[in-house]
């Protein structure tokens, strides 16, 4: 029978020839496979929609369209509002236009899709994320966008005209507020513009906040 000391050196022995055989196996196949985690995420490109889940803290998983360059994501036409600000939409539609998406948005009983929006260069474009709604019959219902813009002009002109928003006096003198109602007089929508806490001359696309919901017309 061993003694305890030669148990103990033939355990330690034992050991040494496991971590001489599996150790290095083990340790280049882990190194492997995390660095080809990072190449297969360094390859996804950068969007708005990861910044604003870090920002709103909302726990998503995401789901890929298609594998996509950076090429190829530089040569894809800037959207406009009118592309966008619409409830015709569909999900296999959003999953085509963009080439990364955000799911898994839970709200009430609605499956939210968020995708990063930049319009242009202007400075009555927007920049930020647009979140689609659909139902469980796969209608879009609610559409949300939360961003910055230096001049809203352009985005009230479709608000007003298209989804008859009106504006809303409000005691908070750096907030503009819209709304539009149904039939019903319920509220449907709202658009805030607020007043940057810093206004730059070298950023004149970030003068403004942007939080927008439209509900989906009866």
């Amino acid at each position: 029978m061993l003694s305890d000391m030669g148990f103990k050196k033939s355990l330690l022995y034992v050991g040494g020839l496991l971590l001489a055989t599996v150790g290095p196996i083990t340790f280049f196949s882990g190194s492997d496979f995390v660095t080809g985690l990072k190449r297969n995420w360094l390859r996804s490109p950068a969007t708005a929609a990861g910044y604003q889940q870090a920002a709103y803290g909302t726990p998503v998983w995401e789901a890929v369209a298609k594998p996509v360059a950076y090429n190829e994501v530089d040569s894809l036409p800037l959207p406009s509002l009118g592309e966008v600000l619409r409830f015709d939409v569909t999900v296999e539609w959003v999953m085509r236009r963009w080439p990364r998406v955000t799911t898994g948005l839970p709200y009430l009983q609605l499956q939210g899709y968020r995708v990063p929006l930049v319009t242009g260069t202007g400075v009555a474009d927007l920049a930020g994320s647009l979140t689609y709604y659909f139902n469980a019959q796969q209608q879009a219902v609610r559409i949300t966008f939360h961003g910055t813009t230096g001049n809203p002009s352009t985005l009230l002109a479709m608000l007003t005209s298209q989804y008859h928003f009106v504006r809303r006096l409000t005691n908070d003198p750096g907030l503009v507020v819209y709304e539009t109602v149904d039939a019903s007089n319920r509220p449907t929508g709202t658009a805030k513009f607020r007043s940057a806490k810093v206004v730059r001359a070298d950023q004149p696309y970030n003068r403004f906040e942007v939080d927008l919901t439209i509900d989906r017309p009866e």
